[in-house]
C-alpha cells in the first residue's frame, strides 16, 4: 500500500513538471499570440512592468550613483524617493531633492542613468522646490527634419511667433510682444537664415507688421524677401547706417506721439495695427556691422565713427523701442562680447541658440544659467543631425530646452513675399496720416 502511495506521488510530481515545462514553453507562444491580436493592451502591460521593474531597481540605482546621504544615526543609505511612468518614448521619474540629490547631482549622474535605462539621453529639470524631473527618452525626437507648409494667412494673434517643437512634442511660441530685442547665435548653416525665412512666412501676410531687413552676409538669401520689406540694405556700411537713421527717427517720433494717437504709452496695450504696425528690423551677420579696425588713418577713423553710430541706433533701438513696437532681431555666428557689444546683447529680452563649437559661445548667446544647464547646451548640437535644432528659455518653464525649428520652402516663402508686396507700407507716413500736426524730427544727417 505504502509502495502505491509513493508511487502514485512520484507519478503526480512528474505529471505537474511536465505541465509545468509545457506552460513554460508555450507562454511565451500565448503571449505573443495575445499581443497580436490585442497590441494596445499587451503595449500597456509592458510598460506597467517596466514601471515596476525600475521602483524595483531605484534604491540600489540611487546608492550606486550616490544620490542621496548616509544617515549619521542609523548609517544607512538614504536615497530620494522616486515614482516612475514608462511610455512609448522612455521614461519619466519624479524624483525628491534632497541632501546629495539636488539638480546638478542628477544631471552629473544623467548619462549613467540613460545607460541603465537604455535611454540616448536623460534630462534633469527642477519642477517645483524639492522636486525633479527626469525624463529619459530612447530616441531623440528632434533628430528628424521637419518640414512645413506655409498657410498664407495673417495669424490670429501678433502677441508671439511660433518657434517649432520642444521634446515632448508641444508647440513652442515665442513672445513678440514687449520685447524690443531678440539674440539668435549659432554656426553657420545650423539654421539661423532658415528660422527668419519661417518667421517672415508667419508675418507677412499682417498687414500690422512692416519689415527692415539687413543682410551683413551681402549675398542673395534675402533678395526674395525685399518686395515685402519697407526698408532693406545689404552689407554696404553707409546703406546700413541710413536705413538704421530712419528706424530710429521712426522710434523718436513715435515716442512723441504715441500719446496723441493712440491715447496709450505703451502701444502693447492696444496690439499693433495697420496703422501703427510692428516693426520687425533683422539684422544678420551682426556682428559684421560692430566690427572696430586698428590704426590711425584717416580711412580707419572713418570706420570706426561708422561703426560707433551703428551700435548707437542699435543700442537704442533695443533700450527705447519696445514700448513704440519696434523690435531688433541681430542673427550672429558669435554673440561674444567682441562681436556684439555687451551693452546691446544683454539688453535683449530673447535669446536663441543653434549649435557653438564653444561653452563660452553658448554662454555669450544664453547668459551664464546656461553652463548650470550642460545637458541643454548648444555645444552637444555641434552635429550635422542636428541642423535646425535651437536651445533657448520657455516662459513658465525653469532651465533651457531644445527645439526643433520646421524647414519651409524658399520658393514657397517668395511666392507669400510676392503675394503680400501690397502689404508693404512706411509706417513714419501712417504716422503723418494719423497725426497731421506731428513735428518730424530729423536724423542726423537728414534734411528736416
Amino acid at each position: 500500500m505504502l509502495a502505491t502511495l509513493v508511487g502514485l506521488s512520484l507519478l503526480l510530481t512528474l505529471a505537474g513538471g511536465i505541465a509545468t515545462l509545457i506552460g513554460c514553453l508555450l507562454a511565451p507562444r500565448l503571449r505573443a499570440r495575445q499581443a497580436r491580436r490585442h497590441p494596445q493592451q499587451a503595449a500597456v502591460r509592458e510598460r506597467t512592468r517596466q514601471t515596476r521593474r525600475l521602483a524595483a531597481e531605484w534604491p540600489l540605482l540611487a546608492q550606486t550613483l550616490g544620490l542621496g546621504y548616509r544617515d549619521q544615526w542609523t548609517r544607512q543609505h538614504a536615497y530620494p524617493r522616486a515614482e516612475f511612468m514608462a511610455d512609448d518614448q522612455g521614461v519619466t521619474a519624479t524624483v525628491a531633492a534632497i541632501a546629495g540629490a539636488s539638480l546638478a547631482d542628477y544631471q552629473r549622474a544623467a548619462t549613467y542613468l540613460a545607460d541603465t535605462w537604455g535611454c540616448v539621453s536623460v534630462r534633469a529639470e527642477q519642477q517645483v522646490p524639492g522636486l525633479i524631473r527626469l525624463r529619459g527618452l530612447r530616441r531623440d525626437p528632434l533628430l528628424t527634419p521637419a518640414r512645413i507648409d506655409l498657410s498664407g494667412t495673417a495669424p490670429a494673434s501678433l502677441d508671439s511667433w511660433w518657434l517649432g517643437w520642444a521634446e515632448d512634442g508641444s508647440l513652442v511660441m515665442v513672445r513678440l510682444a514687449e520685447v524690443s530685442g531678440t539674440v539668435i547665435g549659432g554656426l553657420a548653416g545650423f539654421g539661423k537664415t532658415m528660422l527668419v525665412a519661417h518667421l517672415l512666412g508667419q508675418l507677412v501676410p499682417s498687414p500690422a507688421v512692416q519689415f527692415v531687413l539687413v543682410d551683413g552676409k551681402g549675398g542673395p538669401d534675402y533678395d526674395r524677401l525685399m518686395p515685402r520689406a519697407w526698408l532693406s540694405a545689404k552689407d554696404d556700411l553707409i546703406d546700413v547706417r541710413d536705413v538704421l537713421r530712419r528706424v530710429h527717427g521712426l522710434m523718436v517720433n513715435r515716442q512723441g506721439a504715441i500719446a496723441q494717437v493712440l491715447g496709450v504709452t505703451d502701444a502693447w496695450h492696444l496690439g499693433p495695427s495697420p496703422s501703427w504696425p510692428l516693426v520687425v528690423v533683422v539684422i544678420d551677420e551682426a556682428h559684421t556691422f560692430f566690427h572696430e579696425r586698428k590704426g590711425t588713418s584717416p580711412e580707419v577713423k572713418a570706420h570706426n565713427a561708422l561703426v560707433a553710430e551703428l551700435s548707437r541706433l542699435v543700442e537704442e533701438l533695443i533700450r527705447k523701442g519696445r514700448n513704440v513696437a519696434i523690435q531688433v532681431m541681430l542673427l550672429t555666428q558669435r554673440a561674444t562680447g567682441d562681436a556684439i557689444p555687451t551693452r546691446i546683447r544683454d539688453n535683449c529680452q530673447v535669446a536663441i541658440s543653434f549649435a557653438t563649437r564653444t561653452v563660452d559661445g553658448a554662454v555669450a548667446a544664453l547668459g551664464e544659467e546656461i553652463r548650470n544647464h550642460p545637458d541643454a547646451s548648444p555645444v552637444l548640437l555641434n552635429d550635422p543631425t542636428y541642423v535646425g535644432v535651437a536651445v533657448t528659455s520657455l516662459p513658465g518653464r525653469p532651465g533651457f530646452h531644445r527645439v526643433r525649428t520646421p524647414q519651409v520652402d524658399h520658393h514657397q516663402v517668395a511666392a507669400v513675399v510676392r503675394a503680400t508686396a501690397g502689404l508693404q507700407a512706411d509706417p513714419g507716413v501712417l504716422l503723418t496720416e494719423a497725426a497731421p500736426g506731428l513735428r518730424v524730427v530729423p536724423e542726423p544727417g537728414e534734411v528736416a
